[in-house]
């Protein structure tokens, strides 16, 4: 049985191993991540051909190396940041290959989605990766009403002249005190 280390200000992630146990796969990880870096020293693409050749070579990396594409290893294949991608796929920059950028994210997009449909991707990652790269979000619609007569609308469908009238704290006070009067 292995040891439990105790949780100190110092030791806060003792209990927690974030090592990969799959050599192999780190390798491959690795390996992959040093072509794509490769890529990326080329500098940016500079003229919307330049930028798909880029792209579709990074593409047909990952696929040789059978690793899932990512926005953030598209990124450093074409020597962007992410946050740049991000930018430039709004069309915050007027670059000539925006276009070639936003389908790149929206291929990523849909291969994550498919992963996720398919049981392959853990959704909670899937939730954090769409929000974060892909622009989805959360929608809760609030719907406000506003009544200028002071009124409550009444959606129940129910006739609320055929209900009992409330009884007023007074009435209420009395039926109290007859009762305690009478015990």
């Amino acid at each position: 049985m292995a040891e439990v280390k105790s949780i100190g200000r110092r030791n806060i992630g003792a209990m927690q191993d974030n090592t990969c146990q799959d050599g192999e796969f780190v390798g491959k990880v690795l390996a992959l991540n040093l072509k794509i870096r490769e890529l990326g020293l080329r500098g940016k693409p500079k003229t919307p051909d330049e930028m798909q050749d880029r792209i579709t070579e990074y593409f047909g990396l990952c696929q040789q190396a059978q690793l899932n594409p990512t926005v953030e290893g598209l990124a450093l294949a074409v020597n962007y940041d992410r946050r740049s991608l991000f930018e430039i796929s709004k069309g915050t920059f007027n670059l000539p290959f925006m276009d070639i950028i936003k389908e790149a994210k929206d291929f990523i997009a849909g291969y994550d989605a498919i992963l996720a449909a398919s049981n392959k991707m853990n959704s909670a990652v899937y939730c954090f990766r769409s929000k974060n790269f892909y622009g989805m979000k959360d929608n809760i619609q609030i719907e406000a009403v506003s009544n200028q007569s002071g009124d409550v609308p009444n959606q129940s469908g129910v006739d609320l002249a055929e209900l009992p009238e409330a009884p007023t704290i007074e009435a209420v006070a009395e039926k109290v005190a007859e009762q305690v009067i009478e015990k």
